[in-house]
């Protein structure tokens, strides 16, 4: 990543020498807002699990979405001017047999994608897709369990939160990027779901 230090430094040359705004609030400069709300992605967990089921996430994200600590819920959909999805990450693993942890790697073809989109490969990028009748963005999708195993699920592929997903809008233009922090109880202290597949 070399070659984006000159750039770098040239807007810090900028900042300096008064020749751009700049904000020290790094989010303030990228226009990045953020709140916290409680369970918005589920895992829809079942007793038990055999090779052909499915392991579906589901999102239910109303536009007018009650923030933690606030009176009133915010818009979501004007907040970021009209982004029509917001975007999340998880991923699928299974036991080796040296006891490690390997990604579940799924072609998109083979996700069962009921309502939203999903992109696959050693991770999901998952995206809840505002529907404007319902005033919501939704998000129903199942990955495939084509082999017997114990397997784990988390949410986030850079993340160190481990009982939260992070969700972001995909806002356009200079509109600003809302950055959702969602509470779930679904993973363990680890930040995981586990569970075996017969």
């Amino acid at each position: 990543m070399k070659y984006f230090k000159p750039v770098a430094m040239a807007a810090l040359a900028g900042c300096f020498f008064g020749f751009t705004s700049c904000d020290e609030d790094e989010d303030g400069f990228y226009n990045e807002r953020y709140m916290e709300t409680t369970q918005i992605v589920e895992i829809q967990t079942q007793p038990s699990y055999s090779v052909g089921d499915y392991l579906f996430v589901t999102a239910d994200i109303s536009r007018y979405l009650q923030e933690i600590g606030q009176p009133d819920p915010l818009d979501i959909f004007t907040t970021t001017g009209g982004a029509q999805q917001f975007t999340f990450t998880y991923r699928l693993e299974k036991r080796q047999n040296d006891d490690t942890f390997a990604s579940v790697v799924l072609s998109t073809n083979d996700l069962e994608i009921i309502s939203g989109e999903a992109q696959s490969t050693e991770f999901i990028v998952a995206d809840a897709v505002y529907n404007p009748v319902l005033e919501t963005y939704v998000y129903h999708v199942g990955m495939p369990l084509l082999e017997p195993g114990q397997y784990r699920f988390s949410y986030g592929v850079n993340s160190d939160a481990i009982d939260k997903v992070e969700l972001r809008s995909r806002s356009q233009g200079n509109n600003l990027n809302l950055n959702i922090i969602s509470r779930t109880t679904q993973l363990d202290n680890q930040g995981f779901y586990t569970f075996q597949v017969q």
